[in-house]
């Protein structure tokens, strides 16, 4: 311990154990005794060895227990990646409200089990930017047999098989994503039986849930939105005041989303309805590149804080979102004549998407999952060639972020598509079909 100051007297009264008057040259007693005075007046410090209090309380922190079992390890790492903080790679980018109670549910059945297992694995693909190993395929067909055998249980709960194909969807998006549109597929089917059975979903998941159904809906012609879809869409908190991007954009409801694969099969009957959601879509695009546009802004600073960025994020995506609606209705009103300036609006719809993807580099890979599919859509819509060899660049960057990704040649299929379309000879609303009323066109575009 530090010392501490004694007595300033001689050698002599120290010695002696008396007061000594300090007096110069000679203090009183040593003059009286006739000894020699020395080291009057010097400071003089004394060290005591320090002794802890062993009786008092001392918090020490134990060291935290490793993992003790296959149980514990799989919540450990599943956890793991939900603490990620790095908007480039975080989880959440990707995972629903379900996803925080997962590791609370970890253990109690064997399919969620090696479904997170290989949701965890194929992850890495991303988040590591490597290729597949065998351990994940291996933990990719382990789970896609348990998932088969938990759909044909019929005692599981509707709500874990379809909790279970989207964490099986994600694997396949990361592993390869050309197939993942058939678990889409699986997921409508799924939503539509749990609004039937009365499941209540979490609010939080509606949106993710019904967004996957028009997708397969927009992709596959034998995947239907009846009834049930808009009962479980008017639930969506983005219906409620205020609105999600603090503005009434029609063009975000679910409702009116949900009716593209119904408009889109059949372009020709529904021409008015498409004509006037594509006005709407007009206007309303340039609401959400304001707002977009002020949360980029926002991020350009050296210290920008992640709420900045996650927010810029959320913006870009909502801004993605309406360019390829755009993308998608344009090019099918197109050959029907009633887009008259057609080929300027097409331009700016590519150079807002070529400026989107320049600016989400910054996010890739999770946090810029949406562009790819906008920049098909972008490329297949434009028939004049406009601006594509900076897309293809950009299809090919974003395509080293996935395994098995070919965006150039999912656009050119879309591309055949779009070139099928216009008036057909037949009167088609004045007879009815040769194959029923109750038949589905086929998809138009995806």
């Amino acid at each position: 311990m530090v010392g501490v100051p004694s007595s300033r007297g001689c050698n002599s009264c120290r010695k002696a154990k008396k007061r000594c008057d300090q007096k110069q040259p000679k203090c009183g007693r040593c003059i009286r005794l006739g000894d020699e005075c020395v080291g009057s007046g010097t400071r003089r410090f004394k060290f005591h060895q320090y002794k802890p209090d062993t009786q008092a309380t001392q918090l020490i922190t134990p060291p935290a227990e490793t993992p003790s079992n296959d149980t514990t390890r799989l919540i450990a790492e599943f956890i793991s990646l939900m603490e990620i903080d790095d908007d480039r790679f975080g989880f959440e980018a990707y995972g629903p409200y379900f996803f925080a109670d997962l590791p609370r549910r970890i253990g109690s059945n064997s399919a969620l089990d090696t479904a997170t297992s290989a949701m965890i694995a194929s992850f890495q693909a991303i988040r590591l930017r490597k290729t597949a190993d065998k351990k994940t395929f291996s933990l990719y067909g382990k789970a896609l047999r348990s998932l088969q055998g938990c759909l044909s249980d019929d005692k599981q709960p509707v709500m874990l098989k379809l909790e279970l194909v989207l964490m099986m969807m994600l694997c396949q998006v990361w592993i390869d994503n050309k197939h993942a549109n058939k678990h889409r597929g699986v997921i409508a089917y799924l939503l539509k039986e749990a609004v039937s059975q009365g499941e209540i979903l979490h609010s939080g998941d509606i949106r993710a849930w019904c967004l996957q159904a028009i997708y397969a809906a927009l992709c596959d012609p034998k995947v239907e939105l009846g009834s049930w879809f808009w009962d479980v869409a008017v639930q969506d908190t983005i219906m409620t005041r205020p609105y999600h991007y603090e503005q009434n954009l029609y063009c975000f409801e679910l409702g009116a989303i949900g009716d593209l694969p119904v408009f889109l099969r059949d372009p020709e009957r529904y021409l008015y309805q498409l004509k006037c959601y594509y006005n709407i879509l007009s206007q309303e695009r340039a609401v959400m590149r304001k707002l977009y546009e002020e949360a980029m802004a926002a991020t350009l600073p050296t210290d920008a804080s992640p709420a900045c960025r996650m927010k810029a994020i959320e913006y870009a995506s909502g801004h993605a979102g309406l360019l390829i609606q755009a993308a998608l209705i344009g090019p099918t009103l197109n050959p029907f004549g009633v887009l008259p300036d057609y080929a300027q609006d097409s331009h700016e719809i590519c150079d807002d998407a070529i400026l989107l993807a320049h600016r989400c580099q910054t996010f890739r890979p999770c946090g810029a999952s949406y562009v790819p599919e906008l920049l098909k859509l972008v490329w297949a819509s434009l028939d004049d060639g406009y601006r594509h060899e900076e897309l293809e660049k950009l299809m090919d960057e974003y395509a080293e972020d996935v395994q098995g990704a070919s965006y150039l040649e999912e656009a050119k299929i879309m591309r055949k598509r779009l070139d099928s379309l216009g008036w057909s000879n037949e009167q088609r609303f004045l007879e009815v079909r040769k194959d029923g009323p109750g038949t589905p066109p086929p998809c138009v575009i995806l």
